[in-house]
């Protein structure tokens, strides 16, 4: 289950970050030669080395409408999380011109390679017009290394990434059977359970149902009519794609929750009763409120059978209204006992089932959302993926074929019951990871 929405969630699992103004570079112009005394350009190399280390001088650097478009206050923001991501800066370098007042940009950070554009003013004294980063490269390292470092995070972290194809070959491995809480990474099992119904002739892509009951952001159709008539493709792509959670309770309730305690023992989880019975996001937010701790305590302490019983005798009771987003999202709440539960071993089993069985449909709805910059995961032929997030839980999971033909599943996972995570950093690693396997 996905926190409402935040700032990286709304940027799209914090993909490439993007300012951008009215004034736009030139991208499609060709390279030209132009006099070397009058390059505008050029006078701003220094301010965007300064402003992206977090000097104060927005006001001086930039136009009224960039100010306009991109507060300073949130233009900092940005370049705090580009920093948290990617290290510091150390050097930001004129890759192409493309006018006197236009260029292309290499900004090399500790850890990433960014490309960017940007626009200045013809008239003095040239203030910034537009600014844009196009993407990110890591640079150097090795799964080992970067394997380290996401054992060193606060907390309890997970990663097992396995070449499928072949003769399979584990290339990592980080407390691959431990028990993650894994947040809306549970969706997977619900995707796989509606591509078996469907491929078996039990359902139909365009089944059309009533949306219903509703959940809390994120995703969009909580705020759609009551009812709605829905078909189950349009359900299973904003699950996955948008983290839907209403969508994600419809399928819940149409599939049922005997269905899908049945395809998560089939695609391999080696402890089932951990996500039995698989509670609807709601019931799960519900349950963390503080007038709902008798419930909760019943259910932390309860088997699978009887926890089923007790969603059923209590699900009127967990009201959409009971539940306060801030409480979600302050700090980790209940992270070790409600929710969903998985190792990455679990999450690989899923992933090469799907791999080996799930229709063209279905993998095309998991590769709309890639979860790191796109030109990242463009490197492969294939990237699925689904993620989740909550407070204290991190959880990110790719399926790829890489252009040589090799298939992986990478899955990884990072809790911490005490504090907020540096979701930033976490999702830099694992950009790193996706990078390195095109390169093998």
């Amino acid at each position: 289950m996905r926190k409402p929405l935040t700032l990286k969630a709304a940027l799209g699992a914090f993909l490439a970050l993007v300012f951008s103004t009215v004034a736009v570079a030139q991208e499609n112009s060709p390279a030209q030669s132009f006099a070397q005394d009058y390059t505008p350009v050029k006078t701003r190399i220094g301010d965007i080395r300064s402003l992206l280390d977090g000097d104060t001088i927005e006001n001086d650097v930039f136009n009224a409408n960039f100010l306009n478009a991109v507060p300073p206050a949130q233009f900092r923001g940005f370049t705090r999380q580009m920093r948290e991501q990617h290290g510091p800066v150390e050097k930001v370098e004129i890759e192409q011109l493309l006018s006197p007042h236009a260029a292309r940009l290499r900004i090399v950070f500790r850890d990433s390679i960014a490309s960017g554009l940007i626009d200045v003013e013809p008239a003095p004294p040239h203030f910034v017009a537009g600014l844009r980063i196009t993407g990110f490269q890591s640079r150097g390292g090795s799964l080992t290394e970067t394997s380290s470092q996401i054992a060193a995070l606060p907390g309890q972290q997970g990663l097992l990434i396995k070449r499928l194809n072949g003769d399979a070959e584990t290339l990592v491995e980080l407390n691959a059977d431990d028990r993650f809480s894994i947040a809306s990474t549970f969706k997977l099992y619900i995707l796989a359970e509606l591509d078996k119904s469907v491929r078996s002739g039990e359902r139909k892509w365009t089944d059309v149902v009533a949306l219903g009951p509703k959940s809390h952001p994120s995703g969009i159709s909580q705020d759609w009519p009551d009812a709605s008539p829905v078909t189950l493709h349009t359900l299973a792509t904003l699950m996955i794609s948008r983290s839907d959670n209403s969508a994600t309770d419809t399928l819940i309730r149409v599939i049922g929750q005997e269905k899908l305690a049945d395809i998560v023992r089939a695609t391999g989880h080696r402890q089932p009763d951990w996500i039995s019975p698989m509670l609807m996001t709601r019931q799960s937010s519900a349950l963390k409120m503080p007038q709902h701790r008798a419930a909760r305590e019943s259910f932390e302490t309860s088997g699978a059978s009887a926890r089923a019983d007790l969603l059923r005798q209590k699900d009127s009771e967990l009201k959409l209204s009971d539940i306060d987003p801030v409480r979600l999202t302050s700090k980790p709440g209940y992270i070790d006992t409600i929710g969903w539960f998985a190792s990455p071993a679990d999450i690989v089993n899923l992933l090469d089932w799907i791999r080996l069985n799930a229709s063209p449909e279905t993998r095309a709805i998991l590769a709309i959302n890639p979860g790191i910059d796109p030109a990242i995961a463009g490197l492969h032929s294939y990237l699925g993926y689904k993620g989740g997030s909550e407070a204290g839980v991190m959880s990110m999971n790719f399926l790829i074929k890489s252009r040589s033909g090799d298939d992986y599943a990478v899955s990884s996972h990072w809790n911490n019951s005490a504090d907020p995570l540096n979701e930033a950093r976490f999702v830099a690693l694992m950009t790193r990871v996706v990078n390195l396997l095109a390169t093998r």
